[in-house]
């Protein structure tokens, strides 16, 4: 049979959302290529499965991925949640989705950087998020996880940009795709460096939840695609 994801390497974080089986998960089913990174230890290891630590949800997945194959990158990688379909709105511990299937399966051989959620105005709260251009979704740049959830290294978003850029724009609202997934050609991975990338690696590393993972998952459509200067020691 043939399979439907052929432009991009599929890289799938998994916490016991797939089926046992996993020939009756979307991921074999949907694509020849991929990884799917397993961090409830599940499946047994091969070339497709990777027994990954626990620690910096999905987030964290992405960029060990991005260190571990910097200088041999797929022309494309789709990054996501392995449960990225799941309805929206369901409820832990199986976690929730962030895009239909039908929508996902419509994007999900773009060739272009692409958000992989369908967010629309039923989502927006008073003045915590918005609608942007293109669908985009924006939320409000207050951090406000950092008050739910402890952080190490940063106290709020705009620590972390100041940090790793020579005066970034501090903007009033984030955009980013919600739950961390996208299409990431290999041309906008190489805007940074491995450098850069391992330091944001080391700071999604130190536990299972931490702050900087949501921090770091809002700041993702800025990291791909910015002309932020990068300071000297991330270079």
């Amino acid at each position: 049979m043939s399979k439907l994801i052929t432009n991009s390497f599929v890289v799938a974080s998994d916490y016991n959302w797939l089926p046992e089986d996993l020939e009756d998960s979307w991921v074999y089913k949907q694509s020849e290529n991929y990884l799917i990174y397993d961090k409830f230890h599940r499946f047994e290891e091969s070339d497709k499965v990777k027994h990954q630590p626990n620690v910096g949800q999905n987030i964290h997945d992405m960029f060990d991925f991005i260190v571990t194959n910097y200088e041999d990158l797929p022309d494309s990688t789709l990054f996501c949640r392995a449960c990225l379909t799941f309805p929206k709105g369901r409820k832990p511990p199986l976690s929730n989705g962030n895009i239909s299937e039908e929508n996902f399966l419509r994007l999900a051989n773009n060739k272009v950087f692409t958000e992989l959620h369908d967010y629309g105005p039923e989502v927006h709260n008073g003045h915590s998020s918005k609608m942007g251009e293109g669908g985009s979704f924006l939320e409000i740049n207050n951090s406000w996880y950092f008050n739910h959830i402890r952080g190490k290294y940063y106290t709020n978003l705009n620590t972390f940009l100041q940090d790793m850029y020579v005066s970034p724009e501090i903007t009033s609202y984030i955009r980013f795709s919600p739950g961390g997934n996208y299409i990431i050609p290999k041309e906008n991975i190489l805007r940074n460096s491995k450098k850069f990338y391992e330091r944001i690696r080391e700071i999604l590393s130190w536990d299972v939840v931490v702050a900087e993972a949501h921090m770091i998952e809002r700041c993702l459509y800025l990291i791909f695609n910015s002309d932020f200067q990068v300071r000297e020691e991330y270079k």
